[in-house]
């Protein structure tokens, strides 16, 4: 081989080295800023869930408060029946005592009849059951962020881009599930 011969293969392979770093930096930066963009998701998905699990606690708290109201509700209208069933009651006692019982039974205003109370137990009880879903799908959309994230520090360790694609995979179906969470399609 001749000095000019080697000289040229020298130069092909210090600008092929200079191209190949090129590239391996843009690679690194891509996935560096894809990194970030998950890591953004994954807190605003773990946000919502938070979100969620708080409103299906509450929820939960309030129907059970309003169930405890209700069964209260319930045994006083008991014993006011008991009582205008006792013989020899006075006839404007008794009246007054079904009348009172009647009353507890029936909706009002306030929404604390026993019935209105059933109900709204019931919805508050339906609404914690749906927040508390809703949280299982966040915390799924949340997994599959954490998962991208590890996979796309594999991708750069060993230079994959079919990991990166693997794991931007996972980061959209991971969106997803949030998404079709805040528009209150859930798993279950």
């Amino acid at each position: 081989m001749e000095a000019d011969e080697a000289r040229d293969l020298i130069e092909e392979t210090v600008e092929e080295a200079k191209a190949a770093d090129a590239g391996e930096r843009a690679f690194r930066a891509r996935v560096s800023v894809l990194v970030g963009v998950f890591a953004l998701l994954l807190a605003l998905i773990h946000m919502a869930g938070a979100a969620a699990q708080r409103d299906s606690l509450l929820n939960a708290i309030e129907a059970s408060d309003t169930f405890a109201y209700m069964q209260a509700k319930t045994v006083r209208e008991t014993v006011l029946l008991a009582n205008a069933n006792m013989p020899g009651l006075d006839r404007d006692v008794r009246a007054s005592e079904l009348t009172e019982a009647m009353r507890l039974r029936q909706p009002d205003k306030a929404g604390h009849g026993i019935v209105q109370l059933q109900a709204r137990g019931g919805a508050l009880r339906a609404d914690s059951r749906q927040a508390a879903l809703k949280g299982e799908s966040y915390e799924l959309g949340e997994t599959a962020l954490q998962l991208a994230i590890v996979l796309l520090s594999l991708a750069l360790v060993g230079g994959s881009r079919r990991i990166v694609w693997g794991a931007c995979g996972l980061a959209v179906a991971g969106t997803g599930l949030a998404l079709l969470a805040v528009l209150g399609v859930v798993l279950g």
